[in-house]
């Protein structure tokens, strides 16, 4: 099976290679699955929350979904779900 490629930002990856994050208003990541676990951001929020109604009442709170490489996970959502992250310091003071 060919490879899909993606872009993000100047860089050219696969898509196996990269996360679909859910991301709260805050900018704590609270999801992340794989690339290829999802061909586009509606079909990653799906599988993050299945019930359209708490998509909708998540999307309405400001919850959105990227697709970061694996550097990008590991700067910006791997602190989060490893309890490191500045936005429960935040949240917490």
């Amino acid at each position: 099976m060919p490879d899909l490629m993606v872009r993000i930002g100047e860089e050219t990856v696969s898509l196996r290679t990269c996360h679909w994050v859910l991301l709260g208003p805050d900018g704590c990541a609270y999801a992340s699955e794989y690339g290829d676990g999802a061909l586009d951001a509606e079909r990653a929020h799906r599988n993050f929350t299945p019930r359209q109604r708490d998509r909708d009442r998540q999307t309405r709170q400001g919850y959105t979904v990227q697709l970061l490489t694996k550097d990008q996970w590991r700067k910006r959502a791997a602190p989060c779900f490893y309890g490191k992250c500045p936005h429960r310091k935040q949240a917490a003071a």
